[in-house]
């Protein structure tokens, strides 16, 4: 088993493998030794003893974003996975869509989930890449993807989950313009003025625990006009809420009732005249 740190584990722990439904995905998580996230895991749950169910809505959400993508006209043909980490969703996306060329793009651990992998009966294991990069240095990601063989002629979903608040604005924007993707996914946390004042608390409390354990950077925020500033050459074509996530998950809203009951959004930007 490969030992985690313990910030790594903590979404897998939120996730639980009920978010995986192919058996690789699942095989490849029992690989992980998630014990180290424990106590942050506790901590959290302290906060606010549902936040499973906010990464579970996410997932969901995502999940359902990419196989719009793949089920589209201009079909999805690779997908660039940014600040992946030790997830799963690049195994469960290869199982799923064997056609699809998937990238994992992380500043580290990339060498080590290769690695893992092989111990793995995946038949689609030629179609998954574990590239470490630096995700501000955007010509070093794109000589990277090109020596795994992205091709920019084909259509490709670029994927943000977990990783949009540590990334600055800047970044993201010079990141996407270099790979002008056809579709890209984009989950991030909203502004305050957006979140219910009683529930404020749970995002800057969580984020205030893993900031104990790694140093973050200002965490970034955002709201539908500053992703559309954001990504100036793509157009936002759906968005989901905590509460229309939840509702499509489990048929109900227990969790996420309003609107801005939730803090996190994720939405689908479709490349401008991309069909």
């Amino acid at each position: 088993m490969h030992n985690l740190s313990s910030t790594s584990a903590l979404v897998l722990l939120w996730a639980q493998q009920d978010c995986y439904q192919s058996k690789c995905a699942k095989e490849y998580l029992s690989l992980l030794n998630l014990e180290i996230g424990m106590a942050l895991y506790n901590e959290c749950k302290k906060i606010w003893p549902h936040y499973n169910e906010v990464i579970k809505n996410r997932k969901f959400g995502v999940f359902n974003l990419i196989k719009k993508c793949a089920n589209s006209e201009n079909k999805c043909q690779q997908v660039i996975i940014a600040g992946a980490g030790f997830d799963a969703l690049g195994i469960e996306i290869v199982e799923h869509f064997p056609q699809i060329r998937v990238f994992e793009l992380d500043r580290e651990n990339m060498k080590i989930k290769s690695r893992l992998i092989t111990n793995i009966n995946i038949e689609t294991k030629k179609n998954i890449s574990f590239i470490e990069t630096d995700l501000s240095d955007v010509s070093s990601v794109c000589k990277n993807l090109h020596e795994y063989d992205w091709n920019p002629k084909k259509s490709t979903l670029l994927i943000f989950e977990g990783i949009s608040y540590y990334l600055s604005s800047v970044t993201i924007k010079s990141f996407v313009q270099a790979i002008n993707p056809n579709w890209t996914i984009f989950e991030f946390l909203k502004l305050d003025k957006e979140i219910d004042i009683s529930r404020i608390y749970i995002p800057k409390k969580v984020f205030g625990e893993i900031e104990k354990l790694c140093t973050l950077p200002n965490i970034e925020k955002y709201d539908y006009p500053k992703i559309e500033n954001l990504f100036d050459n793509s157009d936002i074509t759906v968005k989901y809420s905590m509460k229309e996530l939840e509702k499509m998950r489990t048929g109900e809203n227990k969790f996420f009732s309003t609107e801005n009951s939730g803090w996190i959004n994720v939405c689908l930007l479709k490349r401008n005249h991309c069909e």
